[in-house]
């Protein structure tokens, strides 16, 4: 049967690099096996006995079987120069469904099948994030005797909401924060109108006119910053949402979300209770290291945001809160780069590092929201929903 697949430049370019990534998916996962790999594991490999004691049955799961993790969350066929042992002795073709396939993702929406791949690998944000052309699609039809289409509709609304979304976030002319608030701004209001078409198109035109206007643009300019809660948010996010949020308490995946958490210490836990001086920390690294390197890769974010709009399906699975969840991971990723580059210049390795551990935590069972409503309970007087927009903003410029 016919099926087109939907496959970004991301996915083309990736390729594995083995023993050279700075976070091995040998670790920290709950590694699945199949049933096809479990039987060649115990039956015909070179490793029988090692696998019949390190590969688990797991009846009454949806996996067939999982992999013990050896000491640190390790698995155990790694070797010491952080190559697979089943790799080389059998090849890629005799790995699990999992490990074939990770850190790639695929979706199949009605005879589509879209491919992506996931931020909790290192590799995979370089070729998302550092790449300008990373996110230009192509479309090829492949037939497969076995393919199955899955049932999907889009909301009417799905192209015109898409449209709006990359429209707004390629305006250069105004801040990359004034154009996540202006796209906001309209969002929350065509999310209350999705289900009568007739109100949605008079309010995308409102909303649109209010964009082109600067009206939208206007109560940007003209809000208070929050930028005193910042400080607080950021490092409890990173420290007990993240760290002690992980399921698993694996040494090395804590390790380098740590690694985030005590670089924010560093820098902003020097102002100690001060939050004039946590303010002044902050905008002095936004101001400057921050907005040197965003100037310089400004597709940084660009891809970002398009990468989240493709993964979600966005607004196919959620309008307002989807687009809140990404813009409150890029404030808590913005935030970590802008505590780095108070103190020194910030290099592709730091976004890297921030944004692959971010997610990878957040792939490890990881959810915010719990944290963020404490945060709004306790120091804002906010309606919920707009607690995103007011982060957006650092300072009063």
């Amino acid at each position: 049967m016919r099926q087109i697949e939907v496959i970004p430049q991301f996915v083309d370019t990736f390729s594995c690099i083995a023993d050279q990534c700075e976070d091995h998916c040998c670790h920290g996962w709950n590694i699945t096996i199949d049933k096809p790999t479990y039987r060649f594991m115990t039956e015909k490999s070179a490793f029988k006995a090692k696998s019949l004691e390190v590969i688990q049955r797991t009846p009454g799961s949806a996996a067939y079987a999982k992999i013990k993790l050896a000491e640190k969350g390790v698995c155990p066929f790694r070797d010491s120069q952080g190559l697979c042992d089943v790799h080389a002795a059998h090849g890629h073709t005799r790995l699990s469904n999992t490990c074939q396939t990770y850190p790639r993702l695929s979706q199949t929406r009605g005879d589509k099948v879209e491919r992506s791949l996931t931020l909790s690998c290192p590799e995979a944000v370089r070729q998302v994030l550092l790449n300008p052309s990373a996110m230009t699609f192509r479309e090829q039809e492949v037939f497969k005797s076995n393919f199955k289409p899955a049932p999907y509709r889009r909301p009417a609304y799905y192209d015109a909401i898409r449209q709006l979304f990359i429209d707004v976030l390629l305006l250069e002319e105004v801040s990359l924060e004034a154009r996540l608030f202006m796209l906001g701004m309209a969002l929350k209001q065509l999310d209350a109108h999705k289900d009568d078409m007739d109100k949605f198109n008079t309010t995308l035109s409102y909303c649109i006119e209010k964009i082109t206007n600067g009206e939208f643009l206007s109560m940007f300019n003209n809000m208070d910053s929050a930028v005193e809660l910042h400080a607080t948010f950021l490092i409890k996010l990173f420290n007990v949402q993240l760290s002690l949020g992980v399921v698993d308490k694996h040494e090395l995946v804590l390790d380098r979300i740590m690694k985030i958490h005590q670089q924010l210490v560093s820098t902003l836990g020097l102002a100690g209770d001060d939050l004039n001086r946590q303010k002044e920390i902050l905008i002095q690294g936004f101001d400057g290291h921050y907005q040197n390197y965003i100037q310089a890769n400004p597709h940084v974010w660009i891809n970002y945001f398009i990468y989240g709009m493709y993964k979600h399906d966005f607004p196919a699975k959620g309008m307002y809160e989807v687009f809140s969840e990404l813009v409150i991971d890029f404030f808590l990723l913005r935030g970590a780069l802008t505590a780095i580059a108070s103190g020194r210049e910030l290099e592709d390795n730091d976004l890297i590092h921030a944004v692959q551990s971010f997610h990878r935590a957040r792939s490890n069972g990881v959810r915010l929201e719990t944290g963020i409503k404490g945060i709004i309970n306790k120091h804002l007087n906010v309606e919920e929903a707009m607690l995103p927009l007011i982060l957006l903003k650092v300072s009063a410029n």
